[in-house]
């Protein structure tokens, strides 16, 4: 299977690592130039893009939309999408090669996650781990796994970088795509690597009733969401 890792032309350290970290699973990849967001001419943006990205966020976006592209240029069935500051289970080759053979329509499917992965499992694989429609925000785009028809979706419905690409895998529901969870996950984010994003987005609010009201009811509307997904997917296994 495919593999694109994203990397900065000028972090080579980081290159030579992962190219080992993959070495030592039998796996290769290609390396993907990641966007410097510090050099992006923001004005040349599709309407809409949120100007509070940092520079960090909107390189990583934009990086990560170069891969869907490429997957879709070359009629790729699948190909996984990896950051270049990650560790990688040894199970990884077995899980990446019995998504690409489950029945299952998803478009993408995070291997790895920066929170608790919590919501409904909707299939299993061969060893054991589960693949979870998550109704709470695992965040993160360390890794995944991406089908060529989600690619498609995804360069539909997130062309527009308006909010960090791992918020965006989040609000998965919101856009009409599937995106379940491996767990136990498959790559992480390795802490002993500085990060190339920088400071987020800001993205706190004062606090007031209206907002509070507004995110119990977002929640809600979540859980049902992926409650309706989970049961078609179900539906359709069988």
């Amino acid at each position: 299977m495919k593999i694109f890792v994203l990397n900065l032309e000028r972090a080579a350290d980081r290159r030579v690592l992962m190219q080992q970290r993959l070495a030592a699973l039998g796996l290769d990849a290609e390396f993907l130039p990641a966007v410097d967001g510090a050099r992006v001419d923001r004005r040349k943006l599709p309407a809409g893009s949120e100007p509070r990205l940092s520079n960090g966020e909107l390189g990583c976006y934009l990086s990560h939309r170069r891969s869907w592209e490429l997957v879709v240029e070359r009629g790729l069935a699948h190909a996984v999408v990896l950051e270049d500051d990650v560790v990688l289970s040894p199970e990884l080759p077995r899980v990446i090669a019995g998504l690409a053979g489950l029945d299952l329509p998803y478009d993408l499917v995070r291997l790895s996650s920066l929170g608790p992965v919590r919501g409904i499992a909707v299939a299993r694989l061969a060893d054991g781990r589960r693949l979870i429609l998550p109704n709470k925000n695992p965040s993160g785009a360390q890794g995944y796994l991406v089908s060529q028809a989600g690619a498609r979706r995804l360069l539909e419905r997130l062309a527009v970088p308006q909010r960090p690409v791992d918020d965006e895998f989040d609000l998965y529901w919101k856009h009409g795509l599937c995106v379940p969870v491996v767990f136990p996950c498959v790559v992480e984010e390795d802490g002993g690597l500085a990060s190339t994003i920088g400071t987020r987005m800001d993205g706190h609010h004062r606090k007031t009733i209206g907002r509070h009201l507004a995110r119990v009811i977002e929640a809600k509307r979540r859980k049902l969401a992926v409650f309706l997904l989970a049961r078609r997917l179900r539906q359709a296994a069988h």
